[in-house]
């Protein structure tokens, strides 16, 4: 009984789902426009982060920022004309 208990707390608490990543260093858009192959890891970092059980107001300032400087990198790379 006491087994029950305590596997029920801690599934209540979260405690099989670690959080994603987060020791990263803050980069800019334009970092991530000269280093396109950048962008897909941190955006699989982002999706991770979206996906957890994780109060959003507990996500690290760097994901956020950096999910929306890769994010609009990215759609700087493709709004770009071909010639």
């Amino acid at each position: 009984m006491r087994t029950a208990i305590i596997c029920t707390g801690l599934l209540l608490a979260g405690c099989g789902r670690s959080t994603p990543q987060a020791d990263m260093p803050a980069r800019t858009w334009r970092y991530y426009v000269a280093n396109p192959g950048e962008i897909e890891p941190m955006q699989k970092i982002c999706r991770e982060w979206a996906g957890s059980n994780a109060p959003s107001d507990t996500q690290p300032a760097v994901v956020t920022t950096n999910c929306r400087a890769a994010a609009f990198a990215k759609s700087q790379i493709t709004a770009k004309p071909k010639d």
